[in-house]
């Protein structure tokens, strides 16, 4: 069998432990194609050489090894024709996709075309509807995580309060997890939550630095902070977390559920049992028809 693979749209790390875990069960009997940069090199034809040894040493990397990217091309419908003649160049018989809601509704694309596919999720957003678990959020959360802390040792040094935000966009994932293990004084989560209530809590912290968890793109921050130093003298500062969420080495959990997707995808291969989204539902994995996640 001839099995395209891509990652799509934000990085996660663990994907380049699904994409050796997932190549070293499948290259021994089939031939892989690695397209790079996303959809788009589906768009572009552009793939780079199969290399089992480079997809191990990167194996517990943060990133993705093949490169990914956002491909406004894809949404077209002549950027889908030119995806399925770059398939159809390379005869592939299954394509392989790593990502979020935007890679599955763009595979969901190619799958309408005729092309046998298969799905695996990955955002550090965790919200796939469909699944427990997402390839990338485990060590996103660690990340910030570990970055409270860090920040929070200087923050008790001066008595100062701190607004950390997390990314997460329309998802509140994140920011619950981590607002629950830094033990946070208030987490923003969604529009129910207000400077108000957020000042009331912080009224009631016995802490020398009270935690304040800001889901992006949903507070005025800047607004916040001076609120807070207006209503309560507090010395208050901000954080931006950023980027660092999607970096460095994935966490053990991070392995064991990048592992466990790989072995679920490829036993459906092998079987071939194709056209399946492979889904977490309480610590086992599953595969269900794409069309139903």
């Amino acid at each position: 069998m001839n099995i395209g693979i891509l990652a799509s749209g934000g990085d996660g790390v663990g994907m380049n432990t699904f994409l050796y875990s997932i190549c070293y069960r499948l290259h021994f009997k089939n031939n892989i194609t690695l397209f790079s940069q996303g959809f788009k090199g589906l768009v572009h034809d552009v793939v780079i050489p199969f290399d089992l040894k480079f997809l191990r040493i990167n194996r517990n990397k943060g990133g993705v090894c093949i490169k990914t990217s956002r491909c406004p091309e894809f949404e077209t419908g002549e950027g889908v024709d030119e995806s399925i003649k770059t398939l159809q160049k390379y005869n592939i018989d299954c394509l392989i996709v790593i990502g979020g809601n935007g890679s599955l509704k763009g595979l969901k694309e190619i799958r309408d075309r005729g092309m046998d596919v298969m799905f695996i999720p990955c955002t550090i957003d965790n919200d796939l509807a469909g699944t427990d678990y997402c390839i990338g959020f485990n060590t996103a959360c660690q990340n910030s995580i570990d970055f409270v802390n860090k920040v929070n040792d200087t923050m008790k040094s001066f008595n100062r309060t701190c607004i950390y935000q997390v990314m997460g966009r329309k998802c509140p994932q994140i920011a619950i997890e981590v607002g629950k293990k830094v033990n946070a004084d208030y987490v923003f989560t969604d529009e129910f939550c207000t400077k108000e209530k957020c000042l009331e809590a912080l009224k009631q912290s016995t802490k020398d630095a009270p935690i304040i968890i800001v889901r992006e793109d949903l507070i005025d921050i800047e607004e916040l902070k001076q609120y807070i130093q207006d209503e309560l003298s507090f010395d208050v500062k901000i954080s931006t977390i950023g980027y660092i969420q999607r970096g460095g080495n994935p966490t053990c959990k991070e392995k064991y559920f990048a592992k466990g997707f790989a072995r679920k995808c490829a036993r459906e291969i092998k079987k071939n049992r194709l056209n399946s989204a492979i889904i977490v539902k309480n610590n086992s994995f599953y595969a269900i028809d794409i069309n139903k996640i």
